[in-house]
């Protein structure tokens, strides 16, 4: 025998479908929630490394400039080293007359020492 009770059937037919999309929405509203909340995670976290890359970045950059700074005080240090002793040795253009007149007489007694030019030229005599 079937029962008669039409007020049961349609009405508890959609109050169930009703409640079943409300609990569907929920539901998505929830996933919606948790994905939300992990993005907000992750997002947290790809700042944190981001952050951790920049600090490393920065102190090797330091490290570099430190370095370099370093070097190049050496290098100045060397230089200035190297200007003091030369202004302290005596320079081939730091000659006085009696000086000045031997190199003259030197470099007159190579130039007439070998009176062959390099394209075959004559020798001079003592008459000419």
């Amino acid at each position: 025998m079937v029962s008669k009770d039409s007020s049961a059937g349609p009405s508890d037919t959609v109050e169930q479908a009703m409640n079943r999309v409300l609990q569907a929405e929920r539901e998505a509203e929830q996933a919606i929630a948790d994905c939300e909340s992990e993005a907000r995670q992750i997002v947290q976290a790809a700042q944190q490394r981001v952050k951790r890359i920049a600090d490393r970045t920065d102190e090797r950059i330091t490290l570099i400039q430190l370095r370099l700074a370093q070097k190049i005080k050496a290098h100045i240090d060397a230089l200035e080293r190297a200007d003091r002793s030369a202004q302290h040795e005596p320079s081939a253009y730091d000659l006085d007359e009696a000086g000045l007149a031997t190199v003259v007489q030197e470099v007159a007694a190579e130039l007439t020492a070998n009176r062959h030019s390099p394209g075959g030229g004559r020798e001079k005599s003592d008459g000419e």
